[in-house]
């Protein structure tokens, strides 16, 4: 049985989805930021932050994945989060997961039954659809129009 989810709670789950959303982009402009070689202190104060707290967050900046050219995300899932916060209409997201490059599902080898789909495969709308970052017709919609190896 399904318990219907408050109003409140739906809400907040954006919130949280829009705030997943904002530390990517923040973290991928840090990047940049590390990049272009400024001084740790300039962009601390410029931050408002110590600058032990910047060098903290400028870690593992280089690990993030950046979105694939043509599109708004580095996966289907992020896409499909950056539509349910408003930042992609209905139809660029439909077009975006049509496009889509996705990598194909693991298999199992035969003795071991443990998949672990790869970044980028079909498994990442199917976790946005589970997740209510999409819909019902708009999971249908997309893959009634690509071909899922």
């Amino acid at each position: 049985m399904t318990t219907a989810v408050p109003e409140e709670v739906r809400r907040a789950a954006l919130l949280r989805t829009a705030q997943q959303i904002d530390y990517l982009d923040y973290r991928r402009t840090l990047r940049v930021i590390k990049a272009k070689g400024y001084s740790q202190r300039t962009v601390a104060q410029g931050l408002n932050i110590s600058q032990p707290a910047l060098s903290q967050q400028f870690k593992g900046v280089d690990e993030v994945a950046e979105p694939q050219p043509g599109f708004s995300g580095a996966g289907p899932y992020e896409i499909c989060q950056r539509y349910a916060i408003g930042q992609l209409s209905r139809a660029e997201l439909i077009d975006e997961l049509i496009r889509w490059p996705y990598a194909p599902s693991d298999t199992t080898d035969g003795v071991d039954t443990l998949l672990i789909d790869p970044p980028g495969s079909w498994d990442e709308v199917e976790q946005a659809c589970d997740r209510g970052l999409i819909d019902g017709q708009i999971y249908d919609e997309v893959l009634d129009r690509i071909a899922i190896d």
